[in-house]
């Protein structure tokens, strides 16, 4: 195939995008004016109907005679009838009209499609021609467009897999300042009201939670870490558990000041988990934009290559 019929076919194949949304309108108007049209012939046979109860020798005919009237009543019901037929008609000149162009948007799809065969089929021969060629330097540059693509690639899949352990973790975050968040609640009520047992349970279940988050969530950072090592992102900090010692105090001492204490520890903790949960966010944000960056510059380097294929 010429160069110049390559260039040209290329230019057709980008008119697919827009073929295919054309067509999906289309057809929406089509099932739209299949409805009307059902609907328009309902109407047109019930005016018929009409028409014809008139014309038949019934008793409401013959008091309409007596009186006079039945001329003005048939040619009322006569036009009404005629404009329910146009109406149908008309509505079926449409629908035939939008089925006639999507045949012919179908058509031009089918052609297109066994162009880009004709034309991936042309790309593919062009392909190993060039690899089979090490000296011209049409070659060496696609080879070295390759070998960037697959760095990319590679550096695609660590990106993602960081991503997945940046989700983890944010999730495990965001349990942890619930718990906090219901604990420190329970812990005011506890220090201003005397709540008891029932109180001082629900508090340290909401602890207990929380403690069984940060140590999850003190594996997750470190998995993470490792993620964000291959792809040369650090920055992830640590965190510290609760104290247990603060329990056996609360529990032993029970004692507004020693609740407040607890209610203020408590407070501690949720702002630092708050503050890891945003640097995890923040993170997880930053590796978003590089994995759509990474596509971005794949999409590049593969139009690229076709570049050098096309004028070959």
């Amino acid at each position: 195939m010429e160069n110049i019929d390559m260039i040209e076919l290329r230019k057709q194949l980008a008119s697919v995008p827009v073929l295919q949304e054309k067509l999906r309108m289309i057809r929406n108007k089509i099932s739209d004016a299949k409805e009307s049209v059902d609907c328009l012939l309902k109407k047109y046979e019930a005016e018929s109907l009409d028409v014809e109860k008139l014309q038949k020798n019934s008793l409401r005919t013959l008091i309409l005679k007596n009186f006079g009237r039945y001329e003005d009543k048939l040619d009322k019901e006569s036009d009404e009838m005629l404009a329910a037929k146009l109406e149908y008609d008309k509505a079926c000149v449409r629908l035939n009209e939008l089925k006639a162009s999507r045949s012919e948007i179908e058509n031009r799809a089918a052609q297109l499609n066994r162009d880009r065969g004709i034309f991936e089929d042309e790309l593919k021969r062009r392909e190993a021609a060039v690899k089979s060629n090490t000296d011209n330097a049409v070659s060496i540059k696609y080879k070295e467009l390759e070998a960037e693509q697959d760095a990319l690639a590679k550096r695609l899949v660590e990106t993602e897999e960081a991503k997945r352990a940046a989700e983890r973790a944010l999730s495990t975050a965001g349990s942890a300042l619930e718990h906090l968040r219901s604990a420190e609640n329970w812990a005011t009520y506890d220090a201003w009201t005397r709540g008891g047992i029932i109180s001082h349970i629900a508090k340290y279940e909401h602890i207990d939670n929380a403690e069984e988050d940060f140590h999850r969530l003190n594996s997750q950072l470190e998995d993470l870490g490792k993620e964000l090592q291959d792809i040369s992102l650090s920055g992830i900090p640590s965190i510290d558990g609760i104290d247990s010692t603060t329990r056996t105090v609360d529990f032993w001492f029970d004692n507004i000041f020693t609740d407040l204490n607890v209610r203020g520890r408590i407070g501690d903790d949720y702002d630092r988990m708050s503050e890891l949960h945003d640097r995890i966010s923040g993170i997880g944000n930053k590796l978003d934009n590089d994995i759509t960056e990474i596509h971005n510059r794949l999409k590049e380097l593969d139009q690229r290559k076709k570049d050098l294929l096309v004028d070959f």
